[in-house]
């Protein structure tokens, strides 16, 4: 392999394949970056078997080749290199960069050994990157930490041919972003840290286009292919909880609601259970945190803010970091809480951003 690459081009290309590469090192080849040279492009491909990132970019390819390089090293040798343009080149196992005024010489492994990827030769889905940068930002709170709950680690994507949910639980509370799109209807649940990756590449393209195949989840995102590994099971039947009658509503403000729940937050230590009731009157919500120490006097904060709500007085408690991180995913000026029972499932929505849906379970207090 032999090429002359621009600055510009290979350490973009390096930064976007770089972070698929496994770090552990338990399998070296997995650690490597593969460059691929042939008809004036050079591909390259990192992956962990969990994930993988394969980008094209231009160059002159002199002599077409490929080999194996460690991404750590690449990424810093490439990050570092001052100049225009490089050459690169294969010498027996090593690969040598040349710049005006520098030479380097990295090791190598066989390319045999990398692991194949046979990449779909068509998308079934097509969306706006902007569309699923959002539904990653807005559901991805709500996804469950507990991997003894593995099904819900993930984010579910389900499409309906004319419309593709975005959803996350825990079972203590969820989410649901809806995107409009035309779509082959599929579902799959991808794991967080693979969203996560994603989202570092959907800058590359205003279009994402996307297929499930077999065990995998396919994203094309301009000149990069990224692909993950998804999650085997059954998602949970997400629409039969969300409530669609609650009678009690209440309006408010979000960021006066957030700015509340932090405030009265404050006396609760980091690794505590962390509650809150709130007190409903008309035209007003009274927020309580209550810490009650043993033989020691209790402490209590108590914040008010003004509402649109017209019911009787009802109270209802919850944990302050679900509802926090549930009202704090919308970005509209105004939120509303939908209630029924002080047990019951609680919908909270906004007008302004009607494709985003949020439930969270009370708890007792």
């Amino acid at each position: 392999m032999k090429i002359r690459i621009s600055s510009n081009n290979i350490k973009s290309a390096v930064k976007k394949v770089f972070s698929a590469a496994d770090k552990r090192g338990n399998i070296p080849i997995l650690s490597n970056i593969l460059f691929e040279a042939e008809d004036n492009i050079l591909k390259l491909t990192a992956t962990n078997l969990e994930i993988g990132v394969s980008t094209f970019i231009d160059c002159e390819v002199t002599e077409s080749g490929k080999t194996t390089v460690n991404a750590q090293k690449c990424a810093k040798l490439f990050s570092s290199l001052i100049g225009e343009e490089f050459e690169v080149e294969t010498d027996d196992s090593k690969l040598i960069v040349k710049s005006a005024n520098s030479r380097f010489s990295l090791a190598t492994l066989p390319p045999e050994e990398f692991p194949e990827i046979e990449f779909p030769e068509s998308f079934g889905v097509k969306l706006s990157s902007s569309d699923i940068d959002r539904a990653i930002k807005k559901v991805s709170y709500a996804v469950s930490k507990d991997e003894a709950r593995y099904i819900l680690t993930g984010v579910y994507f389900r499409s309906f041919g004319d419309k593709i949910h975005a959803v996350a639980t825990d079972g203590h509370r969820l989410a649901l972003f809806e995107m409009k799109a035309e779509a082959e209807e599929f579902s799959s649940i991808i794991p967080r840290k693979a969203l996560s990756e994603l989202k570092k590449l959907l800058k590359e393209s205003d279009e994402i286009e996307l297929l499930g195949k077999e065990n995998k989840i396919f994203f094309r995102i301009g000149d990069t292919l990224f692909w993950s590994s998804v999650i085997d099971g059954e998602y949970p039947d997400y629409m039969a909880v969300i409530p669609e009658d609650n009678p009690l509503e209440c309006i408010a403000i979000r960021e006066e609601l957030v700015n509340a729940l932090k405030e009265v937050s404050v006396i609760y230590d980091k690794e505590e259970i962390r509650a809150v009731i709130l007190n409903l009157t008309p035209g007003n919500l009274r927020l309580i945190a209550r810490k009650m120490e043993l033989d020691s006097a209790s402490e209590e904060a108590e914040v008010n803010i003004p509402v649109e709500y017209s019911g009787e007085e009802f109270e209802i408690g919850f944990n302050i970091n679900h509802l926090l991180e549930a009202v704090s995913s919308f970005d509209g000026d105004t939120i509303k809480i939908l209630m029924d029972q002080p047990i019951s499932p609680v919908l909270i929505v906004s007008e302004e951003e009607p494709e985003l849906k949020n439930v969270i379970m009370p708890m007792k207090v």
